[in-house]
């Protein structure tokens, strides 16, 4: 973001602008807390933490981990926020209908294919997701 976008008063921005600043102060602050993470922690630490995420579906906080609710809050809203900007919306969907089709026997695969950053996981579910959407048999019993 350079000076003139910091510059500029929120009440004179569109609504898709404020919600591009929001999400770009989301992504710094996830950024500068994943960074914090990594040099803060072991790769052993580091993976036992992922792996609790993966299993859980929350980042363990707290002093024992060394990590703070608040990091942990806007680490996750960013990783929603990435899958539904530059992932879903691709494909005609949101985070809700996407919901609305994944097993949550799938959970912890997708949580690690996120935390691994590996989006093109959610590309290929979301194409086929969408396609069966438009072909009608996205909810057909199977």
């Amino acid at each position: 973001m350079d000076n003139a976008d910091a510059a500029e008063p929120d009440d004179e921005l569109t609504p898709e602008q404020k919600e591009e600043k929001q999400h770009a102060e989301f992504v710094r602050m996830a950024d500068q807390s994943l960074d914090r993470f990594r040099e803060s922690h072991s790769e052993a630490q580091q993976q036992f933490i992922v792996d609790a995420y993966v299993e859980t579906g929350a980042i363990p906080t707290g002093e024992a981990f060394g990590i703070e609710e608040i990091e942990a809050a806007v680490v996750e809203t960013a990783f929603s926020q990435h899958l539904d900007r530059n992932v879903l919306r691709q494909h005609g969907l949101t985070l809700e209908t996407y919901l609305e089709h994944v097993d949550a026997a799938d959970y912890p695969a997708l949580r690690r294919a996120a935390a691994k950053g590996d989006w093109h996981v959610f590309h290929r579910h979301a194409q086929a997701i969408a396609a069966a959407r438009n072909a009608g048999t996205a909810f057909a019993e199977e």
